[in-house]
């Protein structure tokens, strides 16, 4: 059996992840594909992350040697702190200024990252979450930052 490692750990954390969040999730309703309750696209959404890692893993069993690499500390962390800025900022800078600082943050994990792609791809994901949450689903979030 020749085993690829890269795809059996991802898939297990994958599947890791799908259970701890689908544990965290009992406490809320389902509810039904009609009316759905509060814990219903949790629940669909972790059970969708297990099946897929089900499958990469059992993909990973046959797909042939690919032995796993030195981990990239510098990319993940960047990545990761991108994403915890932009829930520090959300509520006090609002969508636009904490959307921007998390792909800012993040775009250094690229080392070949050219300003001027980062910055359309700020404007084209501006707009994009503007339509998305704002515009379609009314989310209420401030768009701009609020001095209090």
């Amino acid at each position: 059996m020749r085993v690829n490692a890269k795809d059996l750990f991802s898939g297990l954390i994958f599947i890791g992840i799908a259970l701890i969040g689908l544990w965290l999730n009992t406490d809320h309703a389902l509810g039904t594909a009609r009316r759905m309750g509060p814990g219903y696209m949790p629940w669909l959404t972790f059970m969708l992350l297990f099946a897929l890692g089900a499958v990469i893993a059992a993909m990973a069993l046959f797909s042939g040697p690919d032995p796993l690499e030195r981990w990239a500390w510098r990319e993940i962390s960047l990545v990761l702190l991108g994403m915890c800025t932009f829930g520090l900022l959300l509520e006090r800078g609002g969508l636009f200024l904490s959307s921007a600082a998390m792909i800012g943050i993040a775009s250094l994990a690229d080392r070949s990252h050219r300003p001027l792609g980062v910055l359309g791809v700020t404007v084209f994901l501006l707009a994009l979450c503007w339509w998305v949450f704002i515009h379609e689903l009314d989310i209420r979030v401030s768009v701009w930052p609020q001095f209090r």
